[in-house]
């Protein structure tokens, strides 16, 4: 509430996505004279349950208003959309989209016009998730991080690079396809373990300093990298 102070009592409207978007914000901010739209969970407290629970065919819709003013609406598209609103009903719009008329709620395009991109990132995340209600928090939030939004970022960056563009969920197959893909036979490294030695002593005459004896595979092993002087120092005596 502190960061909207300045838009506060001037009749402007605020879209916030689901991680936000309250029956208790909606009524903070009708006192301060400002209206609020946006995406919502179904397990927000004071829901009415007929809409949250409603079973819709695709393109159906279900919406409540209560006396303050505030709908709250489900929308059947690829998935549900749960909506709030305390500027909105339940009304319908028609948009042509690729030469067909689709009808959709008022509500969703209003919240659509005004939320930009913001809201882009998890709108393409939630298209084929990976996300499992099964998994533990932690991993969610690995799983969040690694394979929705450095996926999305990746996605987004492509497509700027590229004249022709891609889905969300061809660039995620093309990525598994890409990731899993065989390895080339140069790639793969093979960690044998190393034969084992066996150090000889070889005696040569002379001056004891300069005949001590010192182990042959050694030296044979160092020389090429040190050089010989190096090499005679290292070698086992």
């Amino acid at each position: 509430m502190a960061l909207c102070e300045n838009i506060f009592d001037k009749g402007h409207t605020l879209a916030t996505d689901n991680w936000y978007t309250s029956l208790q914000l909606a009524y903070r901010l009708l006192e301060k004279q400002t209206h609020l739209i946006g995406t919502l969970r179904k397990n927000r407290r004071g829901l009415p349950k007929a809409v949250v629970d409603s079973k819709l065919q695709k393109g159906k819709t279900m919406a409540m208003e209560n006396e303050d003013g505030v709908t709250v609406l489900k929308w059947k598209d690829k998935r549900d959309v749960l909506m709030l609103s305390t500027k909105h009903s339940d009304k319908i719009a028609v948009v042509v989209k690729k030469g067909k008329q689709i009808r959709k709620p008022k509500v969703i395009l209003d919240y659509n016009k005004s939320k930009g991109s913001v809201d882009m990132s998890d709108q393409m995340g939630a298209y084929s998730s990976p996300l499992r209600k099964t998994v533990k928090w932690y991993r969610k939030l690995a799983i969040e991080l690694l394979l929705n939004t450095a996926v999305v970022n990746a996605w987004v960056m492509y497509n700027e690079n590229k004249q022709s563009k891609s889905s969300i969920v061809d660039f995620r197959r093309a990525l598994i396809n890409y990731l899993t893909r065989p390895a080339d036979s140069q790639e793969i490294i093979i960690n044998e373990r190393p034969k084992r030695l066996k150090h000889v002593l070889k005696l040569k005459e002379g001056k004891v300093r300069d005949t001590r004896r010192f182990c042959v595979q050694c030296y044979k092993d160092s020389v090429q990298e040190f050089g010989r002087k190096v090499a005679k120092n290292k070698a086992k005596k």
